[in-house]
């Protein structure tokens, strides 16, 4: 237990070990306890077994959203901070891949890394920067988060609004500990992500003309082009934290970006984020407050292909209209 009553918990290392990791990420904890927000926050998971960890939590969460992590060729995530119920209030737990943090361990000292110490370093503050943020949305809009389910075409761009949200957040707030390894990864992430998601939409919009299964197509959809909206708003987190363009902190994905498909996209969702950011936390009082993001991710699904709407009985339309790269 740590002496603010935040217990960690070590799974898969051995114990010794187990006990030097739990005590390096309490140190961190400890040392932005200050800083951040870490009401709500009783636990933290760390563990051999990531993906079955949040498999477990799973059954529990509160969220409206399906608990999925990024698990992908070209990303895989190392940690997720879960929202569970407790009691009439709720638990927020990070549950962090303990192959990534043991670098943080005394046990590594003789063979440490400095650069990939302060990467986890920075990846363990922009996640409990998510524990901050989760804090002040749930004081914000404790009446209605979590508990209004996405109707309609809410049901694919209301999930990914939110993420967008937390991740240029957590980004922009805890920019002040990134590394310029860091910011390299991501940007050099975000530019591949630009090359590469288009035509992979567009391959599964033409096998969907031949499988006609719509859902198998709007897995895909969400999965990759999920991942670039995403990428983006981490992103327009360092853009803003450091109060650098992104010309300046990467000319090489600038350059992808310009006149590129996704340059409408990622003005808007710039604009909209940087709205929020002016309300956040004390003007958010209703669920609008995302109305601008989600606006911006229907154009861009609109500019993927795939024309979202609304029918009168709240279900969800999808028009997959036929196209010169989709025929």
């Amino acid at each position: 237990m740590m002496e603010s009553d935040i217990q960690i918990t070590v799974k898969g290392l051995e114990r010794g070990f187990a006990s030097q990791v739990g005590e390096a990420v309490g140190d961190v904890v400890r040392e932005l306890n200050n800083q951040l927000d870490f009401r709500r926050m009783h636990r933290i998971v760390v563990t051999t077994d990531f993906a079955g960890e949040l498999k477990e939590l799973s059954a529990q969460t509160v969220s409206r959203n399906p608990i999925t992590h990024t698990n992908e060729d070209y990303a895989v995530a190392v940690a997720k901070v879960m929202l569970l119920p407790l009691g009439n209030e709720y638990e927020i737990v990070p549950v962090i891949n303990a192959h990534i943090v043991s670098v943080l361990a005394t046990e590594n000292e003789d063979d440490l890394n400095e650069d990939q110490f302060n990467n986890v370093l920075h990846y363990l503050h922009h996640e409990l920067c998510h524990v901050h943020d989760d804090n002040k949305k749930i004081d914000a809009l404790h009446d209605v988060m979590l508990k209004q389910p996405y109707v309609g075409k809410e049901m694919f761009i209301g999930p990914l609004a939110e993420a967008c949200w937390s991740e240029y957040y957590a980004n922009r707030l805890s920019s002040t500990s990134v590394t310029e390894t860091a910011i390299v990864d991501l940007t050099m992430s975000f530019k591949d992500a630009i090359i590469r998601t288009k035509p992979l939409i567009d391959k599964e919009i033409l096998s969907y003309r031949f499988h006609a299964d719509l859902n198998r197509l709007m897995a895909a959809v969400e999965r990759h082009g999920g991942f670039l909206v995403r990428t983006a708003a981490y992103t327009l987190g360092y853009v803003d934290g450091l109060e650098k363009p992104l010309p300046q902190l990467s000319p090489e994905a600038d350059a992808t970006l310009n006149n590129s498909y996704f340059q409408s996209t990622w003005d808007a969702i710039h604009d909209a984020l940087r709205e929020m950011y002016k309300l956040y936390p004390d003007g958010w009082k209703k669920l609008s407050v995302y109305d601008g993001l989600a606006t911006a991710l229907e154009h861009y699904y609109a500019e993927m292909g795939l024309l979202l709407s609304t029918m009168d009985d709240g279900r969800a339309y999808v028009n997959v209209p036929f196209r010169k790269e989709t025929t």
